[in-house]
């Protein structure tokens, strides 16, 4: 930048000294005799860079060459470089007078004044905001000097202006005293009331946050505070009021309020628009923006040497959150997203003054005093259409408010009318099959003989069953609400659980005379880990309903598996029914709790409604899916998929009955046993001697087990959890934490009876590699050891 202008300077310094038109310039003499003048035409600049000149050696060097400041213009954009202005005025008059100049921007860090008479004395005059205000030779916000003229009294007058990076401006006015100062007092009015609106609707919009807990008016609350303050500093109050006495506070004023505002700007945005929902790319760009606005206050406060770079950068910055703006307005406009005119009214207003104002500061458009004040034009105007914008705003959450208020009431009495039901339902469904058992009761009491005495005992059995499982199902439902619901996956065996559920459903089928038809895959393991409770409870409650719900036709259960490479088997179940199926306002609520038809029905459908509510908490909780749709003839579809682990035990002892088991496989290996039963270790000692060569070590506790590590060395560790001393739990932790005088690697084999979900999470947690139950299965144990000293192996 320095480079540059550098070299604009000799470029003009040439052309004006081969004209020889340079020096009638330095010593033009202004016409006083109007009220105002500027002075830009009598005046002639020296561009010193950065480069510091004391006056005597600008007074002296007669090198230093000076330029029409007419060659440039008054705004030459942000620089931190060093400018001296000369020009001489003299007093044409037999008259004492007295004239205030004004120049630079009132943020300009110095701006002093040197006036020479005649007689070669010199007078200096100090103002910028580098100094205590109180030592400003004329203590006013604005850059101003007090130049006093005997009559046809002359003067040359010097000024030196230096900024910090800020946009330096060169406009060069000189008034008559009187005239100054009313000009002056119209100023005063117009900024009291541009800050005083501002301030007020700060105030405003932070009651209406405290009222309304909208995180938009505390953004755009924080954001008029701060956009108030920027102005504040720009037009000199901020030196004047809050931070006379200059320094860091004073320096960065201009910045730090800058980037402040963006930031709420841009969050305002963000929540008012809710691009979140609407838009998520716009609200990702948006917290760009927003980590971009913090890395700018961060090199601002914490690297002084990149501090005069940061002005362009609010400005670009400013740029973009605009930009983002209005690309977020027209993109919701796009997707027919609603949004309030009024707001985009305001938000037009500002990105035009802003854009003013921040193309001004570029030094692209000409200074003017509309240029110099658009961010207040927009600022403004954007005040006053933003407010109506957040009074509709207060207006749709007051409606939305009292609608979710109607909402809740109508929920309170849907829910008092559902329970109504509800009671009256249960009562019924536990009075029916009561009677049923008395009477059945009563009759076998009175009646000796011991005909039908079969088919009273099915009904009683029945009646019980159908009881049980109404309360089964309350009870269940009070488990789900009150979140209590656990899984307990134990090892259970797939095929006669399904084949279990399937005889007992074909039963409810035929007594309606349905067609129930059953497919199932001859590739199902054996065994799956899972909650067989669960598994049965989901695949009843949804046959009972399709078999309830259909008069005639059919029901049809399709079961297939998908092995999956983690051990894993994906079960799809697939019930299809011709009943009478479900009505598109009951759909979107048929997994809620009592949805049953119709609670108004005249009984023609027996249950509670809690079914699937139990079904869709119950296949939730094991991370399944489930849905239902209804099928193109009648009726309903239902597509279940749960996840199970296949039990590798018993695909080990489904080896062993069909192969011989090997015996050599543990040649040469060191296992160490810590098992505190005297008989367990008998029945591992007798397994092992069916096993070749294979050393086994026996320790009585944890704290055994780690003395025997000290002097010898392991391939794998039998480890029992509940022992003296030390129990499993604790060694095993100490040997994976490397406490150990072992390889903190090492395998280790769970041997317990305690085959609880619990127990079995907290050793794997530890570290423990895998788990056999007792009493000990020596096939099952041999493979697992196998299986991680082989593994181990191929690690190392």
């Amino acid at each position: 930048m320095r480079l540059n202008r550098t070299m604009t300077a000799n470029v003009l310094s040439l052309a004006f000294f081969l004209t020889s038109s340079i020096s009638a310039f330095a010593q033009s003499v202004a016409d006083l005799d109007s009220n105002s003048l500027s002075l830009r035409p009598k005046t002639s600049i020296f561009m010193a860079g950065t480069k510091e000149y004391g006056f005597d050696q600008i007074l002296q060097d007669e090198s230093l060459t000076f330029v029409p400041l007419t060659s440039i213009k008054e705004n030459i954009g942000f620089s931190n470089e060093n400018y001296w202005l000369k020009f001489d005025i003299e007093n044409t008059t037999a008259e004492y007078a007295e004239y205030y100049i004004e120049t630079a921007r009132p943020i300009t860090d110095v701006v002093n004044l040197y006036l020479v008479d005649q007689n070669g004395q010199v007078e200096q005059q100090l103002s910028g905001d580098k100094i205590h205000f109180s030592q400003k030779s004329v203590q006013h916000r604005k850059s101003i000097f007090d130049v006093q003229l005997e009559p046809f009294q002359k003067v040359s007058a010097y000024i030196h202006i230096q900024s910090d990076g800020e946009v330096v401006m060169f406009p060069l006015d000189i008034y008559k005293k009187d005239q100054f100062f009313n000009l002056t007092y119209k100023e005063q009015v117009f900024y009291g009331f541009f800050y005083g609106i501002l301030i007020l609707a700060c105030i405003i919009y932070l009651f209406f946050f405290f009222a309304l807990k909208d995180k938009a008016f505390i953004y755009y609350g924080l954001y008029v505070l701060f956009i108030a303050l920027m102005q504040f500093s720009l037009d000199g109050f901020f030196h004047q009021y809050i931070a006379p006495q200059g320094g860091w506070v004073s320096d960065k004023a201009v910045l730090l309020t800058a980037f402040i505002s963006l930031f709420f700007f841009s969050k305002y945005g963000d929540t008012f628009l809710d691009l979140k929902k609407n838009s998520p790319f716009l609200h990702r760009s948006s917290q760009v923006l927003t980590m971009a606005i913090l890395a700018g206050l961060g090199i601002m406060a914490l690297i002084p040497g990149l501090f005069a770079h940061c002005y362009p950068l609010a400005n670009g910055i400013g740029i973009l959150v605009l930009a983002h703006m209005i690309a977020s307005i027209v993109t919701l406009k796009w997707k027919k997203v609603p949004i309030d005119p009024y707001f985009i009214v305001g938000i037009s207003f500002l990105v035009g003054g802003f854009i003013v104002f921040i193309l001004n500061n570029f030094n692209t458009i000409e200074n003017s005093f509309f240029t110099n004040n658009g961010a207040k034009f927009g600022i403004g105007l954007e005040i006053i259409f933003l407010s109506i914008s957040m009074s509709n705003r207060i207006r749709d959450l007051r409606m939305e408010n009292e609608k979710n208020q109607l909402l809740a009431l109508q929920r309170a009495e849907d829910m008092n009318e559902i329970k109504s039901s509800f009671l009256s339902n249960i009562s019924h469904e536990l009075r029916t099959p009561l009677n049923l058992i008395m009477g059945v009761a009563s009759a076998l009491q009175q009646n000796n003989e011991e005909e039908d005495l079969q088919e009273k005992c099915r009904l009683i059995l029945s009646s019980s069953k159908n009881l049980l499982g109404n309360i089964e199902d309350i009870l269940d439902f009070t488990v789900i609400e009150k979140g209590d619901q656990e899984l307990k996956e134990v090892s259970f065996n797939l095929q006669d659980t399904l084949n279990k559920v399937i005889a007992v459903q074909r039963k409810k089928a035929e007594a309606k005379d349905l067609d129930f038809r059953t497919s199932l895959p001859e590739n199902l393991p054996t065994r799956i880990v899972g909650d067989k409770g669960k598994l049965v409870q989901i695949l009843n409650h949804l046959l009972d309903n399709a078999i309830k719900f259909t008069n005639k036709g059919s029901v049809a259960l399709e079961i297939a598996g998908k092995t999956k490479s983690d051990g894993q088997i994906s079960l799809e179940f697939k019930i299809a029914d011709t009943g009478i199926g479900i009505t598109k306002e009951k759909m979107s609520t048929v997994f809620e709790s009592f949805t049953k038809k119709s609670f108004t029905d005249k009984r023609e459908y027996s249950g509670l409604g809690l079914g699937l509510f139990i079904v869709k908490n119950y296949v939730d909780l094991q991370g399944g899916t489930i849905r239902i749709d209804n099928n193109d003839l009648n009726g309903t579809t239902c597509e279940l998929n749960l996840n199970f682990e296949v039990d590798e035990d018993a695909l080990v002892l489904e080896q062993e009955n069909k192969e011989e088991q090997p015996t050599n496989g543990l040649h040469r290996t060191h296992i160490l046993l810590v098992e505190d039963n005297k008989m367990n270790q008998t029945v591992v000692k007798l397994l092992f001697k069916k096993w070749q060569n294979a050393n086994l070590t026996i320790a009585n506790h944890g704290k055994e087990a780690l003395e025997l590590m000290k002097n010898n060395t392991f391939d794998l560790i039998l480890m029992d959890l509940q022992m003296p001393e030390m129990d499993g739990f604790e060694t095993t932790a100490i040997i994976r934490e490397g406490k150990a005088p072992c390889n903190p690697q090492i395998p280790i084999l769970v041997l317990t009876a305690d085959n609880t979900s619990a127990t079995r999470k907290e050793i794997f947690r530890l570290g423990a590699d895998d788990l056999v139950t007792k009493p000990v299965n020596g096939a099952l144990v041999y493979s697992k050891m196998i299986k991680h000293i082989s593994a181990k192996n191929s690690v190392a």
